[in-house]
């Protein structure tokens, strides 16, 4: 019974972790939290001394950075590009705003950042083609952030399923 029980927990976890994987891609789920999640809720069963501390805090950290990528990868991205700080404080509160104004609040998220940075490097410079080239680069910078998310939750997941197969 106990092997069953085990096994069925597995497949429920890895389960759990695949709809985390959809999360990353579909924004409306908090994928890498929910794959982090599985992971703890496993190493909490089994105990951290037989999953492993080490790994458990190396999967902890892929979560953290990647898991808060779309938080700062857009704004690095942005500011490589040359956006101006204005243009980077309007994209953060264009970003706040979009989310509880639009209905569906990732795409206002989104939109809000990219309609930010469009207007405080337009304010700054009054260059339509710079202010244009900046929400593009925000934009692009936010696809890569989804790009990091779901290669570190890819990651986080087969460091897992080793793991516990090789257990």
């Amino acid at each position: 019974m106990s092997v069953l029980f085990e096994a069925i927990m597995f497949g429920v976890i890895v389960a759990f972790m695949l709809v985390g994987i959809v999360g990353t891609v579909v924004p409306v789920l908090p994928g890498t939290l929910l794959i982090w999640l599985g992971t703890a809720v496993y190493v909490w069963h089994v105990g951290a001394e037989t999953f492993g501390v080490g790994l458990f805090i190396l999967l902890s950290l892929i979560a953290l950075i990647t898991g808060t990528a779309d938080l700062w990868l857009p704004l690095l991205g942005a500011k490589v590009g040359g956006a101006s700080k204005r243009a980077l404080l309007l994209g953060t509160l264009g970003a706040i705003v979009g989310t509880f104004l639009l209905p569906i609040p990732v795409v206002g998220t989104v939109a809000g950042y990219i309609a930010g940075l469009f207007l405080g490097e337009y304010h700054k410079h009054r260059d339509w083609q710079l202010a244009r080239k900046t929400g593009w680069r925000g934009l692009a910078s936010w696809g890569v952030a989804t790009a990091v998310q779901l290669g570190g939750g890819i990651l986080m997941l087969i460091i897992f399923v080793v793991r516990v197969l090789t257990l």
